[in-house]
C-alpha cells in the first residue's frame, strides 16, 4: 500500500510527456470554410429580435380578468375606499350597532374576548 508508483510511463524519454508536449506546440485551427459555415448557422438559430415570446397573460392581467375587467376593478376600489371611510370616520346613525363599551358589546351579545384573544393571552 505504501510502495511507489512507477511513473516512468509519463516522464523519462519514452513517456506520453513528448507527445503531450507536440500537441501544445501545434495547435490546429479550424479552416475558414468551417468557419463560415459555423457562423452561418448560428445566426439562422438565433430568433429575429423583434420577435415578442409566445406566452400567456400575467398574473395581473389574470387577476384583472377574474375580477370582470374594468367595472369589477372598478367596484372593488369603491367598496374599499367605503369601508376605509366607514372604519374611520363611522356615522351617528351606527354607533347603537357599533359600541366600543364593552357594557354595549354584552348586551349586544358580542364577546369582546374572542378565543383568539384567550388564546394570545395564555401563552
Amino acid at each position: 500500500m505504501t510502495e511507489r508508483k512507477d511513473d516512468s510511463l509519463w516522464t523519462g524519454s519514452g513517456g506520453l510527456d513528448a507527445y503531450f508536449d507536440a500537441a501544445r506546440d501545434e495547435t490546429p485551427l479550424p479552416s475558414g470554410a468551417f468557419m463560415a459555415r459555423l457562423e452561418a448557422q448560428a445566426l439562422a438559430a438565433m430568433p429575429e429580435p423583434n420577435a415578442s415570446a409566445t406566452r400567456g397573460p400575467g398574473l395581473f392581467t389574470q387577476l384583472f380578468q377574474v375580477l370582470g375587467g374594468w367595472p369589477g376593478a372598478a367596484g372593488l376600489a369603491t367598496a374599499c375606499a367605503v369601508g376605509i371611510w366607514l372604519g374611520i370616520n363611522p356615522p351617528a346613525e351606527l354607533s347603537p350597532y357599533i359600541g366600543t363599551d364593552a357594557a354595549e358589546l354584552d348586551a349586544l351579545g358580542v364577546d369582546p374576548m374572542s378565543g383568539y384573544d384567550l388564546a394570545m393571552m395564555e401563552g
